[in-house]
């Protein structure tokens, strides 16, 4: 089957959308034929769109994107865009005046209120993987020679964020631990320079850039801190959390981003607060809580999803 894939797929996976086209695109390479177009490459998406059995458009969803998936399915009759947060309102309405002629994938179910599908075409969500050999528990790993690797003091705890360094993602909070050490691996992409200021002359580190072996970072960490509190300014289930749990890292999170729940974990490995001001007294507890094995419950491989989400598109093959 030949699977044109519209997106951005550049080896590194230092952002949400991103980072599930990437895993997704190189798994269906196992057994099929793969072709790339970026998302403004207009004549190169028009001829890879005609030698498709399959196109997927990995993109948020607002007006360019309907123009795009109008113009694609015009092409190639089996054509399927990925949903990771709710779509913008402007595509929503589009839709419900004029339905899209594909078909959709999407992760949370409150992420598709308000779309329409048109008829014939499939709404079908499906789960988040996470790469299972790499994020694992630090069981036989020496966390206290990590920490000295990257420069932290080996008898504090330690609280990690990975994601954009952005506001509206709630990254202040940082400011208000006084408990712990505290580092924030940045994506280096839509950095809020006066956030990252304030955040470095209070001493919080900040390592801006995709780190290939980022998985160490998770290990040597004792909590994870994922301060959002709206959906607004992130995938619907952050992949951040599930990694750091994978390495048996626990959460705090608050109870207004009620989308943490939809993540399978054990019992207490997501610690939920109403203010930051919570954050330095819930510490002690949350990092007596890190473990050696992992803290998620029955999720899959990259592979896993992948081979999901090809038995939905080849019925339409």
């Amino acid at each position: 089957m030949n699977i044109h894939v519209i997106g951005t797929v550049n080896g590194e996976v230092n952002e949400g959308m991103r980072n599930i086209a990437t895993h997704i695109s190189h798994a269906f390479e196992r057994e099929h034929t793969v072709i790339y177009s970026g998302l403004r490459q207009l004549p190169k998406i028009v001829f890879d769109s005609k030698k498709a059995d399959v196109t997927i458009i990995f993109a948020w969803a607002d007006k360019r994107i309907y123009e795009l998936v109008r113009a694609v399915s015009a092409i190639c009759d089996n054509v399927w865009v990925v949903l990771v947060q709710k779509p913008d309102e402007e595509f929503l309405t589009l839709t419900r005046e004029k339905p899209l002629g594909c078909s959709y994938l999407y992760i949370f179910d409150d992420d598709v209120k308000g779309l329409t599908v048109a008829e014939g075409k499939t709404l079908k969500r499906f789960a988040v993987g996470i790469n299972t050999e790499k994020f694992v528990p630090p069981a036989g790993v020496d966390t206290k020679a990590l920490k000295e690797k990257y420069g932290f003091d080996t008898e504090k705890p330690l609280v990690l964020h990975v994601g954009h360094c952005s506001g509206g993602r709630g990254l202040e909070d940082f400011l208000q631990i006084r408990g712990a050490q505290r580092l924030i691996i940045a994506s280096g992409m839509f950095e809020d320079e006066e956030l990252v200021k304030s955040l470095e002359d209070d001493g919080v580190t900040i390592m801006s850039g995709y780190l290939e072996n980022v998985e160490e970072i998770f290990q040597m960490a004792d909590a994870y801190l994922f301060p959002t509190r709206s959906t607004e300014n992130v995938i619907s289930i952050p992949l951040s959390v599930m990694e750091a749990l994978a390495c048996g890292v626990p959460v705090i999170g608050y109870r207004t981003f009620g989308n943490l729940n939809s993540i399978g974990c054990t019992d207490g490995a997501v610690t939920f607060i109403d203010s930051p001001e919570e954050i330095d007294g819930v510490l002690p507890e949350v990092v007596a809580k890190k473990s050696e094995v992992s803290m998620l419950r029955n999720t899959g491989s990259w592979n896993d999803t992948a081979d999901e989400i090809l038995r939905t598109i080849s019925e339409k093959v």
